[in-house]
Parts: structure tokens; sequence; C-alpha cells
């Protein structure tokens, strides 16, 4: 019986750093993108596991915007996985869903385009994301200690970008 509880808690505890890393992996790659975090979570809300509130890229006078927010949904699951040990692309389906939506959106519908696309903006966020894997690790070693880690905290993370100036939102 104790056995039983005790890899109860390991799988909880192995879920819960998966969540860390996911939501780092979303927070360091929007911030050296250039965006603006006010905070970051894996404190349960509702449905979601975690989530981070950081400046949309999809709002702002900049050429990149679909770019920017494919990098960033995408980065969140290499992070999980590198942490993990797994090789899926995807860990979150809404996500997957969001990036999929932005693709098709970007190639006017254009399945083969769209997922070539999130190939390409896949490797770019595998290279960032091994690129800044300390400062995720960090980050998500944070999250495990403290639950949310606030806007000035998460400022903190080394050679972040200037903000674009766009508006906080809670979307991933």
């Amino acid at each position: 019986m104790r056995r039983r509880a005790s890899s109860e808690a390991d799988r909880a505890t192995a879920a819960r750093e998966a969540i860390a890393y996911h939501e780092a992996g979303h927070a360091v790659v929007s911030m050296k993108l250039g965006y603006r975090c006010l905070y970051v979570t894996i404190i349960p809300d509702g449905d979601r596991l975690g989530h981070v509130c950081c400046e949309d890229p999809l709002i702002g006078g900049h050429d990149d915007k679909i770019e920017h927010a494919l990098k960033v949904l995408i980065a969140a699951s290499f992070a999980e996985g590198r942490h993990v040990g797994g090789s899926q692309l995807w860990g979150d389906a809404d996500d997957r869903v969001k990036a999929k939506n932005l693709a098709l959106l970007a190639t006017d519908r254009d399945t083969e385009r769209a997922e070539a696309l999130i190939n390409e903006m896949g490797g770019e966020a595998r290279k960032l994301v091994e690129q800044h894997w300390p400062d995720i690790k960090a980050l998500a070693q944070r999250l495990l200690v403290k639950g949310r880690v606030n806007f000035l905290e998460t400022l903190r993370v080394p050679g972040s970008a200037a903000s674009h100036g766009r508006p906080l939102r809670g979307l991933l």
C-alpha cells in the first residue's frame, strides 16, 4: 500500500514539474522575443493547470506576429519534452489547436503550407529553448517552489529584449 501511494505521489510530482517547464517555456521565449510578462503560474485555475500572462504577439505594429505566436506556443512543448525526456511535439492540446489555427490563417487555409510553417517555427522554437534552457530551468524551479512568479521576478530573466508595447493577455 505504501508503494502505491509513493508512486501516485511521484506521478503527481512529475506532472507538476512538466507543467512548470511548459509554462516556463512559454514565458522565457515570450520574453526573449521582446514581450513583457505580468506573471507565470502553475496554480490550477478552472480547467487550466498553469498559464502565463504576457503581451500578446498578435497585437502590435510588427511583421512577425504569427511567427512569434507560433514560436511561443511550440516552445512550451519542447521545454516540457526536454525536461521529461519525451519526443512528442505537442504536450498541450490547446496549444496545438491554437498553433494549427494560426498557421492556417497565415497560409489562407493551405494545409500543406500551414504544416510547413509549423515545422519551420518548430525548428526555431527548438533552437530558442536550447539557447535559453538555463533560464527556462531556473524559472521552472522557481515556479515549483512558489507556484506563481510575478512580473518583477520574470523581468529578471537575463537577456530579455525591450517590450514591443502590446497589451498583456493570459492566452497561453
